[in-house]
């Protein structure tokens, strides 16, 4: 009721007020409920909650408030909030700065060369969300990092954007020294089904490491080019069942 009245007379100072309430399942509620009216007096005081409440629920409904709310002033401290030692707060504000759109675009490329693993991570699951063609860049440079799971993230990031201005720059990588990047970039490339990855995918058939070379049998089965059709007949010869198997799964 008193949400259903603040929404309606436009006051929400009594839910900023709760905001310091010594109960901390107050404050969540009150974070929540200043999230769902949008207004953008309740800003700072979410800031203020997302960066100092000592609690990892709070702080997280904070990060999911200022993401309903959308200001740009939030950008900034929600980066800063991917270093939280709590997942959930992390996670809440990687989805809250998804939210966010072109504003949070530059910032959060530059959250890209952070050294912190979780900033880098939130920002390319984020990127991902905002499907702008400008992170390109940067979430390539992540397909070699040495974690994993950014290279994942930014796997998911880059095929969300299906931008064909990343198909030179993922040929490229293509023959990059590290395993895991070769079968990432071959699994972008597939996804986003532009002929002129057909030839390098062929060439990476031929691969050492078999998790690239089913990758790449993936990939040439999503793009469909006859060009590959040779090619692909002959995996079917490859040592590797699993790679033989892709091939099957693929209409070779």
């Amino acid at each position: 009721e008193l949400i259903k009245e603040v929404e309606e007379r436009g006051k929400e100072h009594p839910l900023i007020l709760a905001l310091k309430d010594k109960d901390w399942n107050v404050r969540m509620c009150a974070a929540e409920a200043l999230g769902k009216i949008g207004d953008t007096r309740a800003i700072e005081p979410l800031i203020h909650a997302l960066k100092d409440d000592e609690e990892e629920d709070v702080r997280g409904s904070a990060a999911g408030a200022l993401g309903k709310i959308g200001s740009a002033k939030a950008i900034e401290p929600l980066i800063h909030a991917l270093k939280d030692k709590k997942g959930n707060v992390r996670e809440s504000a990687a989805e809250a700065l998804g939210k966010m759109g072109e504003p949070a675009v530059e910032p959060l490329i530059h959250a890209m060369d952070a050294e912190e693993e979780n900033v880098r991570l939130g920002a390319a699951w984020a990127l991902g969300e905002i499907r702008d063609g400008r992170a390109i860049e940067s979430l390539i440079s992540a397909l070699i990092d040495e974690n994993l799971d950014i290279q994942w993230s930014a796997v998911e990031a880059l095929v969300k954007i299906r931008d064909k201005k990343a198909v030179e720059p993922l040929i490229h990588v293509l023959e990059d020294e590290m395993e895991s990047v070769r079968w990432c970039s071959a699994e972008v490339l597939g996804e986003i089904g532009d002929k002129r990855a057909v030839e390098p995918l062929i060439q990476a058939l031929k691969d050492v490491k078999a998790d690239v070379r089913k990758s790449a049998v993936e990939a040439l089965g999503k793009i469909r080019d006859g060009r590959a059709t040779e090619p692909l007949i002959q995996v079917l010869k490859d040592g590797k069942r699993d790679v033989r198997g892709k091939c099957d799964r693929s209409s070779c």
